[in-house]
């Protein structure tokens, strides 16, 4: 009576098995039942101890992928972060850090408490703005020299997990930026070209001795911003 009880059990147990594996690994249980001459429950049993694969959902095969921020300057191996948080993502330049101190920059743009400043940069194209490169393009000729990497920045205000836009020509946002391998030149010196909506610009002086960057006053507000290496004479 125990034996013909634990057999019906075992049975069910092997069914149970069966009906969980098959819709697991169907091809696994049929090559146990072939070769073996198992029954179908005796395979499905077989299949889930020797099943190594581990299962997993889509949200854990899903990478959540982060771009790296541009927003450090190194010079001999000492790193400058930026002052301001943001989206770092101009990569036409090694690197871009705001140093101005924060305190001071808020003051500035008289900030009230809770009021902060949010950085946007990222690279500009040919096919994505047109009449600014070309604008810069030509001003970098009428002073004798050669347009290198170009970017956006965006100077915005930032209150409540919101950003607003930041309009505020008398600020000096001091930026330091590093200037591209490959158009680096012994005895060439530096500056940016600041060219705003609207096609007014402005040539930003070169205020560092370091030959591997420039460190430039920028705007509050949105600019076009490229790097000239005027020509030797």
């Amino acid at each position: 009576m125990k034996r013909q009880l634990l057999k019906r059990t075992l049975s069910t147990l092997l069914t149970i098995s069966s009906v969980f594996v098959l819709g697991m690994n169907a091809g696994l249980v049929t090559a146990y039942a072939t070769e073996g001459g198992l029954s179908a429950g005796e395979a499905a049993a077989q299949a889930a101890l020797e099943r190594t694969e581990p299962v997993t959902t889509a949200a854990e095969e899903e990478e959540v992928v982060e771009i790296p921020q541009n927003n450090t300057v190194v010079v001999n191996g000492n790193i400058t972060k930026s002052t301001l948080d943001g989206h770092y993502y101009a990569y036409s330049i090694p690197g871009l850090a705001v140093v101005s101190p924060l305190a001071d920059l808020q003051k500035q743009a008289n900030f009230m408490v809770l009021e902060y400043f949010f950085v946007s940069t990222w690279d500009l194209y040919k096919y994505t703005a047109p009449m600014a490169l070309e604008t810069m393009d030509i001003i970098a000729k009428a002073h004798e020299a050669e347009l290198g990497a170009t970017f956006q920045m965006t100077v915005s205000r930032y209150f409540s997990m919101k950003v607003y836009p930041l309009e505020n020509d008398e600020m000096q946002i001091t930026t330091k930026v590093m200037i591209p391998t490959a158009f680096m030149g012994e005895k060439n010196s530096y500056a940016v070209v600041y060219v705003k909506s609207g096609g007014a610009y402005e040539i930003l002086p070169d205020l560092d001795d370091e030959p591997t960057t420039i460190t430039f006053n920028a705007h509050a507000g949105t600019g076009a911003y490229g790097i000239i290496k005027y020509l030797e004479k």
